[in-house]
């Protein structure tokens, strides 16, 4: 019973069946664009990887993240991969996938000019529509919205904030290129969702199919795989 409904969810469509693919090309190492505009990193990967096994072919659609789920929503695209955390906040607008990565407790890092400023009395930069946004909202800080995690650190260099804020995976790949005059200059833990792939709530066949693709990519190693190529000082891959 459970090969068949394998066979049903993963069987090929009768003509070439294309999943549009929305995302942000702006959060390194999940998703960014080369300097000729093609996407890589570890969620490009996995698209790649689902749509093969899903015998699709994968459309990538590259929009501003705060109006990310609006996309979705109104059917520019059929899912977003693109380091979306699984909050419960968006959880009210979209159906996740399983998780594939992430989870639990998490750190997040403030960046600045220099690595003595107390982020309790600073003006923050964060961008719009994220978990970091969320956290830095509900704690009464001095919160500057902006739409890229570029535009936060650009604000930090003008002088507009003290400090940007967000992962501190991608803030630190941001430091060792082209923001090397910023630094680290703490960190905190927050709660961090599992990393999930959205769908519209009405498109349960949909979903099932790529919760069962990702069920296999998680046994059978492929996902570790992929991560240890764009995080490799991850000690759980």
């Amino acid at each position: 019973m459970i090969r068949a409904l394998a066979l049903v969810l993963l069987a090929a469509p009768a003509t070439a069946e294309t999943l549009r693919i929305g995302t942000e090309a702006g959060f390194a190492p999940y998703i960014m664009a080369t300097g000729s505009g093609e996407l890589m990193g570890f969620d490009k990967d996995m698209g790649d990887e689902i749509c093969a096994r899903l015998r699709a072919d994968c459309e990538w659609v590259t929009v501003q993240w705060d109006g990310i789920i609006d996309g979705l929503l109104v059917g520019d695209y059929d899912m977003i991969i693109g380091g979306m955390a699984a909050s419960a906040a968006r959880a009210q607008r979209v159906d996740f996938s399983q998780g594939y990565l992430g989870g639990g407790a998490g750190a997040s890092a403030f960046v600045g000019l220099r690595d003595d400023i107390d982020p309790s009395g600073a003006r923050i930069a964060v961008q719009a529509a994220t978990v970091y946004s969320e956290h830095l909202i509900g704690s009464g800080n001095d919160v500057m919205l902006v739409r890229t995690g570029q535009d936060a650190l650009d604000a930090v260099r003008s002088g507009a904030a003290t400090l940007a804020f967000g992962s501190p995976t991608y803030l630190e790949r941001m430091l060792l290129t082209t923001y090397r005059d910023l630094r680290v200059v703490s960190t905190i833990d927050m709660p961090v969702d599992p990393t999930a792939i959205a769908f519209r709530p009405d498109d349960d066949a949909l979903r099932a199919r790529v919760d069962l693709v990702l069920t296999g990519m998680l046994s059978d190693g492929t996902i570790n795989d992929i991560a240890a190529v764009w995080f490799p000082a991850r000690d759980d891959t």
